[in-house]
């Protein structure tokens, strides 16, 4: 209202100390407070938007990925492996005999061991007796290289009289030896190759499983196509080399050292 105006511009302007007089028609003023009025609150304030995460720092590499599980001969050597039971050679002639398309089969595997006839010396301990060692060249002149492996002298001769091989030449290697007391399971020959003493190349080559018998096995590998031997200057120099005849139960049967040259030609 413009009355009520005029008295509060009034009063405002007026003395000090003098009570606002009563507007016209209406009820006096309650006289100012000398409580100081309550302090006004702040409006509440919004909580924070909530931070974004920081982005991840780059790793120094690729993530580690898991180890495959083992496969072949790793398997084979893992904690949890266990091979199978090992069976004597009267076990395996006397179970199921009463089967006799069994027998017979055995017999066509065993051959005269299946009879109860097996071939040992009685003074020689060994299942395995590893009696020759040939390199089976195709094109050598003075044809293939032929160690006996029969005693300890002959197993010195070879490491002492190393061989001349061509480069690019064809060959195979060739074994022979005989089984006696028991079967001998999973024979593999193991070949290792060193250059100035480093490592270069690791063969393995499974013969088999083989009877007793009086005669010896004669195993001819690679069985079909011929290993090529390497060529060029940095291949040419001096050569030696370990094998060994390693079965399914990790017993070595034989092991030994020989040395070969290879060479632009064969002398």
């Amino acid at each position: 209202m413009p009355g009520i105006d005029i008295v509060w511009q009034t009063a405002m302007s007026g003395a000090p100390g003098k009570p606002l007089p009563p507007p016209p028609g209406g009820r006096a003023p309650p006289p100012p407070s000398s409580k100081p009025p309550p302090p006004s609150k702040p409006p509440p304030s919004k909580p924070p938007p909530p931070s974004a995460a920081p982005p991840p720092k780059p790793s120094a590499g690729p993530p580690a990925a898991a180890a495959p599980p083992p496969r072949g001969e790793d398997a084979e050597a893992g904690e949890g492996f266990r091979g199978p039971a090992k069976v004597s050679l009267n076990e395996l002639l006397n179970k199921d005999a009463e089967d006799e398309s069994l027998r017979k089969y055995k017999e066509s595997l065993l051959g005269a061991a299946a009879s109860g006839v097996v071939a040992a010396d009685p003074n020689d301990k060994r299942r395995v007796i590893i009696t020759e060692l040939k390199i089976v060249f195709h094109d050598r002149p003075g044809g293939d290289v032929t160690y006996t492996l029969n005693t300890p002298e002959d197993l010195e001769n070879l490491k002492k009289k190393p061989f001349i091989m061509k480069e690019k030449c064809l060959y195979k290697t060739q074994v022979s030896f005989r089984v006696q007391h028991d079967i001998v399971s999973g024979l593999k020959y193991v070949n290792k190759v060193y250059k100035s003493g480093i490592r270069v190349s690791k063969d393995e080559e499974m013969l088999g499983s083989y009877a007793p018998q009086a005669g010896s096995y004669t195993i001819t590998f690679p069985r079909k196509e011929w290993e090529e031997a390497p060529s060029g200057w940095l291949a040419r120099g001096n050569f030696t080399a370990e094998s060994a005849f390693v079965d399914d139960d990790n017993v070595t049967h034989l092991a030994y050292k020989y040395g070969f040259e290879l060479k632009s030609g064969w002398t």
